[in-house]
């Protein structure tokens, strides 16, 4: 009796850290999202560029909030963060001057609702 017991005792443990540990895409396929970064004009190091990003492969964003996370290629300076606006549904838009030309990578926070937080890498080039 107690063998069973210790083991219903296990199986509960187990179901609690499987269930911690799920994703916090709120059971999205991340793989099938994409937030493809794209400027207007292209970009130049010194002008101001229009940062525009569509949100493709999910149904419905609640209330959704996106962020340009924008970081040197090195990664040796801190990374600039940009709230962005919505023009339209699944688009969205930040403007940001870049300091000079290089690579750069941008990932695309993409949150919405209370659960979802989805990351989209990015890399961009600026002349």
């Amino acid at each position: 009796m107690a063998l069973k017991k210790s083991g219903l005792f296990l199986l509960a443990v187990l179901m609690f850290i499987v269930a911690g540990c799920s994703s916090s895409t709120g059971g999205l396929d991340e793989s099938a999202i994409e937030a493809k970064v794209v400027s207007e004009p292209a970009a130049v190091a010194g002008t101001p560029v229009k940062l525009m990003t569509t949100v493709e492969g999910i149904e419905a964003l609640e209330d959704a909030r996106i962020v340009f996370d924008i970081r040197e290629e090195t990664e040796e300076q801190l990374p600039t963060l940009l709230e962005s606006t919505s023009p339209a549904d699944k688009q969205y838009e930040a403007t940001h001057t870049f300091p000079s030309p290089g690579k750069y990578i941008i990932y695309v926070h993409v949150y919405s609702g209370d659960d979802i937080h989805i990351i989209k890498r990015n890399e961009f080039q600026v002349n």
